[in-house]
């Protein structure tokens, strides 16, 4: 497992011109992509301001996801899909989103309640909005058994992609990978023919040995920060055995929501409101050397002059720059995660 990273110096004369000043950069290789990120000192974003959120903590009296609206504007499934039209778990209701990403898109929203704060998501609810999305995995792939490829997503508030703030997730679910879901499944083939092992089963060794980024474990699922981020405080998880997310067991689900809720309450602490979301999954029905995982990541903080923390390096370059190393986050979230059980 190679955890390749090159330091550089920028120097410079400071504005007067009275004294040489220096910044660092630290350029990190994925050690299964070989994509490059940076950790850049002085890249800073706003964080949240009291009261900026206000705003969307009262009723919504045009929200389709509400509950007096929900039945009426809301898409139904087909019912060679779902008799029902909708699939219910607790709180969460999935229906089809009427703009798909994808040939089987859905929506499940978490809660009847039109607004959560990142420490509300509780573990329930999280497990159950993954339970109702292996539902409909299973019902598409009883109707349509070529479709392939499924992830589970979640844009929380604006400055994450989010379109409304009554959270939910969406469902990807094609004949088709995503790029990112291509690009690991096949280094992730590779590493296996070479090594002889799945790398996510490696790369949890070696990151529980390393002991800079890693968190702890919850069940079968393996919690670290990533050593070459996507994005501003990046926590992953892999749940040992699991290719696909069809294999994941009850236990599986309620290990990740315990996890995935002490991250958000962690956010929250960390003054961030803002959040994306992916649990990749491998092939369905293939044996494959994938491991079910998830990477979750703060975005800038919705407040009333935010500003976005994607610019030219993260959508053209396809690089990230953030502001903290990854072993100090770990550090900070390891105490979160000691101090929640």
């Amino acid at each position: 497992m190679d955890f390749r990273r090159e330091p550089l110096i920028a120097r410079f004369r400071s504005p007067t011109g009275a004294e040489d000043m220096e910044r660092r950069v630290e350029v990190r290789f994925d050690p299964l992509l070989g994509t490059s990120a940076r950790v850049a000192e002085g890249v800073k974003l706003p964080k949240a301001e009291p009261g900026a959120l206000e705003f969307l903590r009262q009723p919504d009296p045009d929200c389709p996801f509400c509950p007096e609206r929900l039945e009426r504007l809301t898409p139904r499934l087909p019912r060679e899909v779902c008799a029902d039209g909708r699939i219910q778990r607790g709180e969460t209701v999935l229906f089809p989103n009427l703009v798909p990403y994808s040939q089987y898109a859905a929506v499940a929203i978490f809660s009847s309640r039109h607004w959560l704060e990142l420490p509300d998501f509780s573990p329930a609810l999280i497990a159950d909005n993954l339970a109702a999305t292996q539902d409909f995995v299973r019902a598409v792939r009883r109707f349509d058994p070529q479709v392939r490829h499924c992830a589970y997503n979640v844009n929380y508030l604006y400055p994450a992609g989010g379109s409304l703030p009554h959270p939910h997730a969406q469902v990807y679910l094609d004949r088709h990978p995503t790029t990112m879901a291509r690009l690991l499944g096949a280094a992730g083939e590779r590493y296996r023919a070479r090594h002889g092992r799945p790398f996510w089963d490696a790369l949890v060794a070696a990151e529980e040995a390393r002991a800079e980024r890693f968190v702890g474990h919850i069940g079968a699922t393996s919690w670290m920060t990533a050593f070459a981020p996507l994005g501003f405080n990046e926590v992953r998880a892999v749940v040992a055995e699991r290719e696909t997310l069809l294999d994941l067991t009850t236990d599986d689900l309620g290990a990740l929501a315990l996890g995935i809720s002490r991250v958000l309450a962690w956010y929250e602490a960390s003054r961030c409101n803002s959040f994306n979301l992916a649990l990749y999954s491998g092939p369905l029905r293939a044996a494959s050397a994938f491991r079910v995982n998830l990477v979750m990541m703060t975005r800038s903080a919705l407040t009333p002059h935010y500003r976005s923390d994607a610019m030219y390096l993260e959508r053209l370059h396809w690089e990230a720059a953030v502001d903290r190393a990854p072993e100090a986050l770990a550090a900070e979230l390891r105490e979160h995660f000691a101090a929640t059980r």
